[in-house]
């Protein structure tokens, strides 16, 4: 049985400044950017007030009278698109697409929202729970060679076979690749998507991984959104941040690959490594000049180990030899705890009145 995750007035205010909901029209006022939103968040926490607040009959001369970083006028034409998000829920519950904010405190993860930049909403199908798993962010070239290929599906492999989940873009190529052989072997992946969510939660290709609960698709973007190369580069730091390790499989000098690299290398909240084995391209190399750390060679008998002891500086431990060829391996495999798949219930039709707004401020979960 799956169970029902109810929109709270928090994730419906958010929703409506912040959500496209559908197809946007050049007439329509622009939702709230992150950067907005962020400002606006704290302009309430100031207050002692949540975005549930925004819903109240008096949300008028509120923003009217208090002066908010964000013109009132805007923020009252947001929240009154009530119609527009109950179509919305309804076609994404249609989908079997769940929708959580900043303020969902159990849902929300927390590795996510303790980022540089956390998203106001993410939309998405599977098991929510595995987006609080962490593991290996695992990214590439969707021009990837054999080679290449044949590192990641043995990388993933691994990881399954461990209990390591797996955490990619889920575009063609490396990202891909790496989420299916994982899925193959038995493991649990988180792809984050930079576009079309509603489209790929219906896809052939993932749905028994989502039926049986072991693949989270996830997008910090409207599902009905198209590809966008700004998209696709924006969404690389989420990737970073839902995994405890990140492995650039194969780089070019430029690009999303390239960039995310760059990026997580600058803020360095993530330990990064990269493939330095076989016939690597130009960007794995320079990535090494840069300062990013090897990826432990194979045979991986305990990856957890061996990426924790890179990332500190610290040569892996071997164990005692058991012969003059082969050294005695054990296997160390990571437990998680099943969580539920969660859909919206569309019979919440949008309405911005009447909710429960009585809840106390927190700074992290507006």
């Amino acid at each position: 049985m799956l169970s029902t995750h109810m929109l709270s007035p928090d994730t419906e205010a958010t929703l409506l400044l912040c959500g496209r909901l559908g197809k946007a029209r050049q007439t329509e006022i622009a939702p709230l950017t992150p950067t907005e939103y962020a400002r606006l968040a704290r302009w309430l926490l100031d207050a002692g007030k949540r975005p549930a607040d925004l819903l109240g009959i008096d949300t008028r001369t509120m923003l009217e009278n208090d002066e908010p970083p964000v013109p009132a006028a805007r923020l009252l034409t947001l929240l009154d698109r009530g119609g527009a998000l109950a179509l919305a829920l309804e076609g994404w519950s249609n989908r079997g697409l769940w929708v959580i904010s900043r303020s969902d405190e159990e849902l929300y993860p927390r590795r996510l929202r303790a980022s540089r930049s956390s998203p106001p909403v993410l939309y998405g199908a599977g098991d929510v729970a595995l987006l609080a798993r962490g593991g290996l962010a695992m990214v590439g070239s969707r021009d990837a060679d054999a080679e290449t290929l044949d590192f990641t599906r043995r990388a993933a492999t691994a990881c399954a076979e461990q209990g390591v989940q797996v955490v990619s873009g889920g575009a063609r190529g490396v990202d891909s690749e790496a989420t299916f052989a994982c899925l193959s072997a038995g493991g649990s992946t988180v792809a984050v998507l930079a576009d079309s969510l509603a489209r790929a939660a219906l896809s052939g290709k993932y749905r028994d991984a989502l039926l049986e609960e072991n693949l989270a698709l996830v997008s910090p973007y409207d599902p009905a959104s198209g590809f966008d190369r700004g998209s696709a580069m924006g969404r690389n730091k989420y990737i970073y941040a839902l995994a405890d390790h990140a492995l650039i499989i194969s780089s070019s000098t430029q690009g999303g690959t390239w960039s995310g690299a760059v990026e997580a290398l600058r803020h360095a909240d993530t330990p990064v490594f990269v493939r330095n084995t076989g016939d690597v391209p130009e960007g794995n190399r320079l990535l090494r000049e840069k300062g990013v750390k090897p990826f432990p060679a194979e045979p991986w008998a305990d990856l957890v180990s061996d990426l924790d002891c890179a990332s500190q500086g610290e040569e892996a431990p071997r164990s005692a030899p058991e012969s003059a060829v082969q050294a005695e391996q054990e296997d160390v495999g990571v437990k998680f705890q099943q969580g539920q798949l969660l859909q919206l219930d569309p019979s919440g039709k949008g309405s911005v009145e009447g909710r429960d707004t009585s809840h106390p401020p927190n700074e992290d979960r507006s």
